[in-house]
């Protein structure tokens, strides 16, 4: 039995190869990006999955019982994010189609699909409206309709995790826990006095990234083909405490630190927390 992880030596990737006891197919689009992972049933593969060949010879090579499809963009350039994240899958979904129809498939949405969240939607629940405000949103739903499509069209069994506000050492420098990482790590190597950041009186909804891991394990093995699962932890937390407990951990204190209130724009929320009943079920229900 084997597993595939696309996007394996990303922020997720990394810490999910390392949670599987199966042999697990790592795969990663350059060589450049590939790290040391301590696992001895873990090969790494280079493979350019919007290259429908070079997809469609993966899934066809290891014809995989499981595929974690981790591969994605967070930039805001719309060519870019709808290469990384709809491309991708498609040609994934396609190969999978032809070469392994039994594989079992779990995406990664975000909760960017929901855009724009007043606070009386929360606790937001899978079935509310989509309203993307940014173009990654945008195509996290593309995503999310590609899913629909090849369920109900061709009967493939998918599965969607849609987390919220992830946090863990590694996270991306575009998103603010990574951007606050890699700043302490600057502080205290000493190539910045200061840490500056944006606002910290909202409330999101954050989750720990191994948190996040047992959740994606978790819906792969009991999750409804077809079915979307909110992945967070179900409470709203304001930022400025998060902070305090990573500045803690790290030896460092809210003196050190700058944080820019800018006037609330209408894209904004004071405060948002997910519905995660739906992803607690698959526990109970066992």
């Amino acid at each position: 039995m084997n597993s595939i992880i696309t996007g394996a030596f990303g922020f997720s990737g990394r810490y999910l190869t390392q949670s599987i006891s199966d042999e697990v197919i790592c795969v990663s689009r350059s060589k450049k990006n590939k790290t040391n992972i301590d696992n001895d049933n873990n090969y790494l593969v280079d493979c350019d999955l919007l290259n429908k060949t070079a997809a469609n010879n993966l899934i066809k090579q290891y014809q995989p019982k499981t595929i974690y499809h981790l591969a994605g963009s967070f930039t805001q350039n719309f060519e870019e994010d709808y290469n990384s994240n709809v491309i991708t899958t498609k040609n994934i979904l396609d190969a999978v189609m032809q070469f392994s129809p039994k594989s079992r498939i779990l995406l990664i949405g975000s909760a960017a699909e929901y855009g724009l969240i007043k606070f009386e939607d929360c606790p937001i629940k899978e079935n509310a409206q989509l309203r993307p405000y940014n173009s990654y949103g945008l195509t996290k739903i593309y995503q999310k309709f590609l899913m629909d499509y090849y369920v109900n069209q061709y009967s493939l069994d998918i599965v969607m995790a849609r987390p919220f506000n992830i946090y863990g050492k590694g996270a991306s420098p575009l998103l603010f826990i990574g951007n606050l990482y890699k700043q302490i790590s600057l502080y205290k190597s000493g190539d910045i006095s200061r840490i500056s950041l944006g606002n910290l009186e909202n409330k999101r909804d954050y989750i720990f990234i191994e948190d996040v891991i047992k959740h994606y394990i978790t819906i792969m093995k009991y999750g409804t083909s077809g079915e979307i699962y909110n992945v967070a932890s179900g409470k709203a937390t304001l930022t400025k405490d998060l902070l305090k407990t990573i500045l803690d951990e790290e030896g460092l204190d809210l003196s050190i630190i700058d944080s820019n209130s800018r006037p609330i724009q209408a894209n904004d929320s004071s405060v948002i927390f997910a519905d995660i009943s739906k992803l607690q079920r698959l526990y109970s229900d066992r």
